[in-house]
């Protein structure tokens, strides 16, 4: 199946319009000279390399905690392994600085801000909260230039209960929208390779349930002063965080007035408790998605249930062997300045076909089938399209079907089992369907 959708190579948002980015200046949006979205693709048996200016196609700025900083181009390459492994019992912590790519070519970091009360490397700030003050309204900032996310990339105003209003004033699309009916996208890759999804997955890893919102298993500590850890250590008095809710004032920007450290301000605010969510102790699970039919371990992008980020946001710790390249410095002869990822090996480069395959056959749809996998009978919700064409896992169209019968029902008994792809004719978008014997 992994040759038939390939996601890791049809899943990027390859700048083919010659877009460039764009971002709010005042009260006016101003079109950048950089172009935007990934600008190449290539790939080998092992490796997808993306090259990318770190620049989304989606409204940047203005950061209302003062920083005065803009999205620039930085020139990555990225190396993202196509066969993932798992790698060491424990995982491997992820750093400050990038840790994953999204699909528009813009890094995404932990929930950590470099910062930490009294700067002991103790209580680490929860960059979400820190810095919530001085994310666009898109939830990125940048970084002496490098934009990026600490948080799913959903606008503010994407929430039931938003945690900033320059939304109001500065709209932007952001990279996607959430919909609680539907299979959140695919919308990003670790540097381990496992891909990572926004926050709506199906109920139950084989497919089935439902919709629901993918809950994590980190979970806000039961405490009210900050003398332990999460394991239990406890702390020297010079060693204490700050009492829950006290005041404190964050290390940046310069002048910032003091904020309560509410319960969760601090990364050692958490704790896991497995079987507490869906996920596991790295934010992901093994699980059956509509890129992957057959099931693939994820991440997932959480969020809480009014929709705004929830810790640990992406991943804390990577699950898989992580191509260390991606951390950033270097260049050299066929590296990207942001990276130490050089191409030394024969690569093909993208061009939007697999097998025969077009590229809109793998752009992700609205709708979505259910029960998934299938037996029987399946219908479909979501955006509906007015109609459907079904194709088998060579790429050959084995039905067509007008709406009126996708929300009622389509009878599949005596088709054979497999995979099938139900293409929305008018948009090329598709989604996934699994026949069971």
């Amino acid at each position: 199946m992994a040759a038939f959708c390939q996601a890791e190579l049809t899943s990027w948002l390859l700048n083919t319009d010659g877009a460039t980015g764009q971002y709010w200046d005042g009260n006016d949006l101003i079109q950048m000279q950089e172009a935007c979205d990934v600008l190449l693709v290539q790939f080998s048996e092992n490796s997808v390399y993306v090259q990318a200016n770190g620049i989304p196609r989606y409204a940047t700025s203005p950061f209302p905690d003062g920083n005065p900083s803009l999205a620039t181009a930085q020139d990555y390459l990225f190396q993202i392994p196509r066969n993932p492994e798992e790698g060491p019992t424990g995982g491997t912590a992820t750093g400050l600085g990038q840790t994953g790519v999204l699909i528009n070519g813009v890094p995404i970091f932990n929930a950590q801000d470099a910062f930490s009360y009294n700067n002991q490397g103790i209580w680490h700030q929860n960059g979400a909260f820190f810095e919530n003050d001085g994310f666009d309204c898109a939830k990125g900032h940048p970084a002496m230039g490098r934009y990026h996310h600490h948080q799913v990339p959903t606008a503010f105003d994407d929430s039931f209960a938003p945690t900033s209003d320059v939304c109001g004033d500065f709209p932007s699309a952001a990279l996607f929208a959430i919909d609680m009916e539907a299979h959140s996208p695919l919308i990003g890759f670790a540097f381990d390779g496992y891909p990572i999804y926004g926050p709506y997955g199906f109920a139950n890893a084989d497919g089935s349930g439902g919709i629901a919102r993918m809950e994590t298993s980190w979970q806000l500590r039961d405490i009210s002063v900050r003398h332990t850890l999460a394991d239990g250590t406890a702390l020297a008095p010079n060693q204490y965080g700050p009492d829950v809710d006290e005041l404190v004032t964050p290390a940046i920007p310069p002048g910032a007035a003091p904020i309560a450290a509410v319960l969760g301000a601090y990364i050692e605010d958490h704790e896991y408790v497995e079987g507490a969510g869906h996920l596991d102790v790295f934010n992901g699970r093994f699980s059956v998605t509509p890129e992957y039919p057959d099931g693939i371990y994820a991440y997932w992008a959480t969020v809480d249930e009014d929709h705004n980020g929830q810790y640990p946001y992406f991943y804390p710790a990577y699950r898989g062997v992580v191509e260390t390249d991606n951390f950033g410095g270097g260049g050299g002869p066929g590296g990207g300045g942001g990276t130490n990822v050089t191409i030394d090996e024969e690569v093909e480069t993208w061009t939007g076909s697999v097998s025969g395959v077009s590229e809109a056959l793998h752009q992700p749809a609205d709708f979505y089938a259910y029960p998934n996998p299938v037996r029987d009978q399946v219908r479909f919700a979501g955006r509906l399209p007015a109609a459907v064409a079904v194709y088998d896992a060579v790429g050959r169209c084995v039905a067509e079907w007008p709406r009126s019968v996708l929300s009622n029902g389509v009878s599949l008994v005596g088709w054979p089992s497999g995979t099938y792809c139900c293409k929305d004719l008018h948009t090329g978008q598709h989604t996934l369907l699994i026949l069971r014997p």
